[in-house]
């Protein structure tokens, strides 16, 4: 069995080399992307704070490298694409991977940030600039951050602090995270064998900080005026059978979580895991599934996205895992106390990082197949100018081809005509859903360009 420090390293270096993968065949533009791409280029710089206030903070902090690379005079839209992709993909990558080097010395809580990287972010994350994404990696590197303490450190709390203030403008989603983190960072506190002043100060102003994101969420929600959309992603808690890799992860920690209730003694050994195989397999075969349309239609794309409300419970439950496993309380399960040697607490980390890689196939393809849909835009675009209908274009014989949102259409196909603007699909003439821009006032991309 390889070392956990083995484990580690190559959880991080899959996960950066696959982002630098989708960066590069400018996956980023899939579902808001575009729409944010093509208003950052052009404003010239940062979207203005009330552009999306209540997620600003993650939204600023991922447009960095597109901005500069606008200020520094780059004018090549795919490689803005590029850049702007990154971007999105990198803030939750780096909280992900600050929270396994936080945890490295725990082999079981370095399996469940492992875990969450592939039951959440590899199965939910492909339509990158979506809030829960940020959400989710933030509030498990606070938890990470705080499970891994054993005492109160001033640059502790400056991290801890620096992550909840992220948290006051990221998601609604932290209307549960705020109040758990605030709890856990208040156990921190009382747990530690000295309280140095300025380190529980720090701490403390980051519980606040955490109940005022709490705070900040609960009134996004009670005031959000869009009831019909609201419905629609609330709804999809419960849709989330649709995402089949998300399915197949849960079922697979599931198998590992019952047996460990049921026989805890059997941790110390490989047997739960051998039971997991199957899952497993049925994950790193997940493409396949798409040969049977009725259980699993295009868009793919979209179907990873409807398991993003569903997701936050998991983080909440490996969250309090994490919590459970640093407490001392007699009360706790006995599979803790398994797992607390060295050779189990490894095989949970070895589960979890086959976990992980086994959602690799399902993304490359999805990778694939939006590179693909690029292509067949790009070459509609070059075959005529001005608006042309989508059911003029090879898009409608190939579903699976169209992956996001029919309302991102005509920016994703401003974006990379040659010229720039030439031509323009339009959605098809079923969606009659809201466009940030009438097909007759699209955006003057001026001197940006797309370039292959």
């Amino acid at each position: 069995m390889l070392s956990a420090t083995a484990l580690r390293r190559t959880t991080l270096v899959v996960l950066w080399a696959y982002g630098l993968w989708y960066s590069w065949e400018s996956c980023g533009l899939s579902g808001d992307g575009s729409y944010f791409l093509l208003e950052i280029v052009r404003v010239g710089g940062f979207l203005p704070e009330d552009f999306y206030p209540t997620r600003a903070y993650p939204n600023a902090i991922s447009q960095v490298l597109v901005v500069l690379a606008i200020q520094a005079g780059v004018t090549d839209l795919h490689w803005l694409a590029r850049l702007s992709s990154f971007g999105w993909f990198a803030l939750p990558a780096l909280l992900y991977s600050l929270a396994l080097v936080r945890v490295r010395h725990d082999a079981v809580l370095q399996a469940a940030v492992v875990a969450v990287l592939g039951i959440v972010f590899m199965t939910t994350s492909f339509m990158v600039v979506s809030e829960h994404i940020p959400a989710y990696a933030a509030a498990l590197a606070a938890a990470a951050w705080l499970a891994a303490s054993d005492r109160l450190r001033l640059a502790d709390g400056l991290v801890l602090l620096a992550i909840a203030i992220l948290s006051l403008k990221t998601y609604e989603a932290f209307i549960y995270f705020g109040p758990l983190l605030a709890a856990m960072t208040a156990w921190t506190v009382l747990r530690s064998p000295s309280r140095p002043t300025a380190a529980t100060v720090l701490h403390g102003l980051a519980a606040a900080l955490f109940l005022g994101a709490a705070w900040l969420a609960a009134r996004a929600i009670m005031t959000y005026d869009d009831d019909v959309y609201f419905a629609s992603a609330s709804n999809e808690a419960w849709d989330f059978k649709k995402n089949p890799t998300f399915c197949l992860s849960i079922m697979a920690a599931l198998i590992v979580v019952l047996w460990a209730l049921a026989r805890p003694q059997d941790l110390a050994g490989s047997r739960p895991y051998r039971w997991t195989g199957l899952a497993l397999a049925a994950l790193a075969l997940a493409p396949l599934l798409t040969l049977i349309t009725p259980l699993f239609g295009p868009p793919y794309l979209y179907g990873q996205n409807i398991a993003r409300m569903a997701a936050g419970p998991v983080i909440v439950a490996i969250i309090v895992f994490m919590w459970v496993h640093k407490s001392t309380s007699p009360l706790k399960p006995k599979a803790f106390a398994v797992l607390a040697s060295t050779d189990a607490g490894r095989r949970l980390l070895a589960f979890a990082c086959l976990l992980f890689l086994a959602t690799l196939p399902w993304n490359v393809m999805l990778v694939r197949l939006y590179a693909s849909y690029l292509d067949v835009v790009k070459e509609a675009t070059k075959v005529r100018g001005g608006v042309i209908a989508f059911e003029a274009t090879r898009l409608p014989s190939l579903p699976y081809l169209l992956q996001g949102e029919a309302w991102t259409m005509p920016m994703t196909s401003a974006i990379v005509s040659q010229p720039p603007g030439h031509g323009m699909i339009a959605p098809p003439q079923a969606y009659k859903g809201w466009q940030p821009f009438p097909l007759s006032e699209m955006p003057d991309l001026g001197r940006f360009r797309w370039r292959d």
